[in-house]
């Protein structure tokens, strides 16, 4: 039995008007149109669904017990493709992200309320999560977009540069270098200093020449899991750290300066990922759409 909608359309809408008159004028279409419809919704049932008579149109037995189903089918289709047109308007759904902590702290949320002022019904669930579990949600299918710094992936996941992004000192307002305009990773051997990673030492070695390697692999520069905890640290005097642009505002709430670093200029791609062979659904095609306008704003220099 191959029926189709059209025909389902066009039973109901007789069914209800009483008249294939009253009927193709609200399907906008010829009687004899409409007519043929009927014929082969019918044919295809093997039964006959309306008693046609000169003033009206009655609906069988078989008519009778055939409409409410044929209502209910086309009720149901049309709430789906609502529900579907609700999420191609970005009306309503659920968008889960994944990011590093300090991404979630500092880079994520300017964007994400930028978005929900777009797009209040859809709601956006960040988790925050260390670097290196960064694309375990991405896997496993609990998040559909995960933004963090350049890591290798599998053929299971797609990496798209969103933005390349520097490392700046961080450091007390009060500090020698605070009034620089830029200072050399060599010259920041003279103080302690914090890895703000615990994959840091080993990121950067490959960067700096031979001495500055020296330095920072030395058991005085201390290693945390956050940048948070770096950035308190230097906020309290205990060292120097470095952190990239998107930091500024955790670090200007802890009142520290940020100075451009180079000799290297070590720079480093924030990466949106997606499941590989995927679409992505309008609301995260929305949000990587976003995130790309919301760069992170330069540091003021001093």
């Amino acid at each position: 039995m191959n029926l189709t909608l059209r025909q389902l359309r066009a039973f109901a809408a007789v069914a209800e008007a009483g008249s294939f008159t009253a009927a193709a004028r609200t399907l906008h279409l010829t009687q004899s149109a409409l007519s043929v419809l009927v014929r082969e919704l019918e044919r295809e049932m093997g039964v006959q669904l309306l008693d046609r008579h000169t003033r009206q149109v009655l609906l069988t037995e078989a008519g009778r017990e055939f409409l409410p189903s044929a209502q209910r089918l086309l009720a149901e289709l049309a709430g789906a493709v609502a529900g579907v047109t609700d999420l191609r308007d970005k009306k309503k759904g659920v968008l889960r992200l994944a990011a590093p902590q300090l991404m979630a702290c500092a880079l994520m949320p300017p964007v994400i309320a930028a978005y929900r002022a777009r797009y209040p019904d859809v709601e956006v669930r960040l988790a925050d999560t260390l670097p290196e579990r960064l694309l375990d949600g991405l896997r496993s299918g609990q998040v559909e977009l995960a933004v963090g710094q350049d890591v290798p992936v599998d053929e299971a996941v797609e990496r798209r540069a969103l933005l390349r992004d520097r490392h700046w000192l961080v450091c007390p307002q009060a500090h020698p270098l605070a009034r620089r305009r830029s200072v050399r990773w060599r010259e920041l051997a003279a103080w302690p200093f914090i890895a703000p990673t615990r994959d840091f030492r080993a990121r950067i070695g490959p960067e700096l020449a031979a001495e500055l390697r020296e330095w920072i692999q030395q058991p005085g520069t201390q290693e945390v899991s956050y940048m948070t905890t770096a950035i308190g640290m230097a906020a309290n005097g205990l060292g120097l750290t470095v952190c990239p642009t998107y930091s500024a505002p955790l670090v200007r709430a802890w009142g520290l300066a940020m100075v451009r670093l180079t000799a290297p200029d070590f720079d480093r791609d924030v990466c949106v990922y997606t499941p590989a062979r995927r679409s992505l659904s309008p609301a995260a095609q929305a949000f990587v759409e976003l995130l790309v306008t919301q760069q992170p704003k330069r540091p003021n220099l001093q």
